[in-house]
């Protein structure tokens, strides 16, 4: 097994989402662990769509998230269920709000998400992050899209325990909802924690990767 690790110091992380949580049960418990081993971080977060309730809601859990750090949020006002036909407005929303010039790491969804609004938020990072490492974070869901990742971030008891408590904490909107469940969301990182001889995990899928030798300029966000 092959482990990567983001530069040393501080990072400078944009996390790309369609909907007010998906940010956070997607990468939540790395985004803790990447904040608390990278002291000085800033995260800047994109949310494509909400109403005015989670708009607030997506504040709050990003403010919460980032701890300490230093944070941004930009949220958009699309319509929910079809960003596909708002395609280049999102695109135009999400160039605005970031500086790819400025930025180490990308979370954003996956290709292979069912989820419409997911996958246009997965293409525009491609396109306005052509050079950069994109992890692109896993929901389970209705649709059973999940595949197996290929790139792990190991967790322990503590980042797990708090993702599932700031979710619960910050979003009561989804409270009810079958797939918002902290059997699901544990149950989840547990797998992937088996998957890469772990406890607890996050799995996430890579479209590439490069090796460079320590030290090289052109190093930018993971390394081996």
């Amino acid at each position: 097994m092959l482990s990567v690790a983001p530069r040393p110091g501080p990072l400078r992380i944009v996390c790309l989402g369609a909907h007010c949580d998906d940010i956070e049960i997607g990468a939540g418990a790395t985004l803790l662990r990447l904040l608390a081993e990278h002291p000085g971080s800033s995260v800047t977060s994109v949310i494509a769509s909400a109403s005015p309730r989670r708009r607030a809601e997506a504040e709050a859990a990003a403010a919460a998230f980032a701890g300490g750090s230093a944070h941004t949020v930009r949220v958009g006002d699309f319509t929910e269920n079809v960003l596909p036909t708002e395609f280049a407005a999102v695109k135009t929303f999400v160039i605005d709000a970031v500086d790819p010039a400025t930025t180490d790491l990308v979370f954003a969804p996956r290709f292979a998400d069912r989820h419409q609004d997911h996958r246009v938020l997965a293409e525009i990072a491609l396109q306005v992050f052509r050079d950069h490492p994109i992890l692109r974070y896993e929901i389970a869901k209705y649709d059973g899209d999940l595949a197996t990742p290929n790139v792990y971030v190991g967790l322990d008891d503590d980042h797990v325990e708090r993702k599932i408590a700031l979710l619960f904490a910050h979003f009561p909107s989804q409270a009810g909802r079958h797939w918002f469940d902290p059997d699901a969301f544990r149950g989840l990182m547990r797998v992937r924690g088996i998957e890469c001889n772990l406890r607890w995990a996050e799995g996430f899928d890579v479209d590439k990767s490069v090796w460079l030798p320590a030290g090289d300029p052109a190093e930018n966000g993971w390394r081996s």
